[in-house]
């Protein structure tokens, strides 16, 4: 029989930005109590400090702050390059389908109106945290990325990452930390389905947002 985690927010980290201190206190409670590792700011400025400083896997964002609203919030975190990934939830006490819609064209994950109860922030949080983006009709989370291991031919471990792209001559890989051109490695893909170990040589190397990306080609032998 399934059932739920004990802690769904595990080692997760979460920015809660709310101008109120019971709310913020309130939030930071149950979120903790899902496991989560919680960071609050009580208006804009402070809340993308601790962005730069603390990157959250999600921010959980009130709209109606003084001062910088959360509109105002979610343009600055557009803007930062290692930022504009990071999945904001939307929270505020107005049913307003303006605001709906708007937050749903400036790529919000979720909404959550208040007064909410704190098992569904929690679960909004679990899900979209997984990859779930309902405000873009995404409901579920995408299939769970390969899991890379780059060893030497010793067998030690050089670096981790994620499969990019996998065919029968080549694949591409985003990888921890570079790898040196033509260099000889051990390419090992786990996924839930099985297991893939194919020797590979480097072929290109490329810097993407402090990851690097890496062309191999496999090798028979």
């Amino acid at each position: 029989m399934s059932h739920k985690p004990e802690h769904p927010l595990a080692s997760r980290r979460i920015l809660v930005v709310d101008d109120q201190p019971s709310i913020r206190g309130v939030l930071e409670v149950a979120l903790t109590e899902a496991g989560a590792d919680v960071w609050t700011a009580e208006n804009g400025p402070s809340a993308l400090q601790s962005v730069q400083e603390h990157p959250p896997d999600l921010v959980l964002l009130d709209l109606l702050m003084p001062g910088m609203n959360g509109w105002a919030v979610i343009d600055a975190l557009q803007a930062l390059p290692h930022a504009a990934s990071i999945p904001v939830v939307l929270e505020t006490s107005a049913e307003d389908f303006a605001s709906f819609d708007r937050a749903r064209r400036q790529g919000v994950a979720a909404f959550l109106s208040k007064p909410f109860r704190l098992s569904e922030v929690v679960e909004t949080c679990r899900r979209v945290i997984e990859g779930a983006r309902p405000l873009q009709g995404r409901s579920e989370a995408p299939d769970a990325p390969v899991l890379v291991q780059i060893r030497d031919s010793l067998g030690d471990l050089l670096t981790t990452g994620q499969l990019l792209d996998l065919g029968a001559r080549g694949a591409q890989v985003d990888l921890d930390s570079p790898l040196a051109l033509c260099q000889r490695i051990t390419f090992i893909a786990n996924s839930p389905s099985g297991s893939l170990t194919r020797n590979a040589e480097v072929r290109w190397v490329t810097q993407v947002s402090g990851r690097f990306h890496h062309g191999l080609a496999l090798r028979d032998e």
